[in-house]
């Protein structure tokens, strides 16, 4: 009966430790820039980034820092629900790190951005001369290889050159220098196919699990702050929460909250891969 007890207390305890722990980060929202998640050989200027397990990130892409994988990957995070994760040699750079107006420059390789959350005219990605300005919630994919900008999901408005172009799920934009720019339809499985998806698709999954983690703690303690970052203590990274509501993310786990607690978490296998 003592050692059950001792165990129960235990447990009370280390929850409201993940509780306290979390709305003490959330105080102190991320800017645009921080490096949530590295995996790799990952440069930020002329040195190499990690992030420690369990450890707070701080490493922060500033303006006109350049970001840099080789085997590697790296998330950063932009407005609150936007995650911008890099592709094995891959390069980006900060160019504005304002909440109003955040906007990375892929410079080569491959980058996702998927987005939980939008506010208008604040979110947008410069490749090859098109600025891409995210219009709703949703996945994007940017090639400087193959000079394409892809939507998986959501909806995003191109501009290049004086040309204005809306994309839509399903479709891409080819930007094939010299060439007429052109809209066509999306190849699902190449967009699926590649290291980067399958990475960001994992990290979905860590993310979805933070969620929970945080959650739960938020509605033991009754302690909420409204939407954004929420520093997950036991997982060592931020992860979104939205105001209210269930939905499902790119990758189709699910994020928000049932009744404001923690249901509806069961429509995912562990084993996928």
């Amino acid at each position: 009966m003592t050692k059950s007890f001792n165990i129960g207390w235990l447990t009370l305890a280390l929850t409201l430790a993940v509780a306290a722990s979390s709305m003490a980060m959330r105080e102190r929202m991320p800017l645009p820039g921080l490096l949530n998640s590295v995996q790799g050989h990952v440069t930020l200027g002329a040195h190499s980034v990690s992030v420690t397990p369990g450890s707070t990130p701080n490493r922060v892409l500033r303006t006109h820092e350049v970001l840099a994988t080789q085997h590697g990957n790296a998330e950063v995070l932009l407005t609150p629900g936007a995650f911008l994760r890099l592709g094995h040699h891959s390069a980006a750079r900060m160019v504005s790190q304002s909440l109003e107006d955040s906007q990375v420059r892929l410079i080569r390789g491959k980058a996702l951005l998927r987005a939980d959350s939008v506010f208008k005219h604040t979110l947008s990605v410069v490749m090859d001369g098109a600025i891409t300005r995210i219009d709703q919630k949703g996945l994007y994919g940017f090639n400087a290889r193959r000079e394409t900008i892809g939507v998986l999901q959501g909806k995003a408005t191109i501009y290049k050159g004086g040309s204005r172009f809306i994309v839509k799920k399903g479709h891409e934009l080819a930007l094939s220098k010299g060439q007429p720019l052109y809209n066509q339809k999306l190849s699902k499985q190449a967009f699926e196919s590649g290291q980067l998806f399958r990475w960001s698709r994992l990290r979905d999954r860590y993310e979805s699990r933070a969620r929970q983690s945080v959650q739960q703690a938020i509605a033991q303690s009754g302690r909420w702050q409204g939407r954004g970052w929420y520093w997950s203590p036991f997982w060592g990274f931020y992860t979104y929460l939205p105001s209210e509501g269930m939905y499902f993310s790119p990758y189709y786990y699910p994020y928000g909250w049932d009744n404001w607690g923690w249901g509806g978490w069961g429509g995912w296998d562990d084993d996928d891969d």
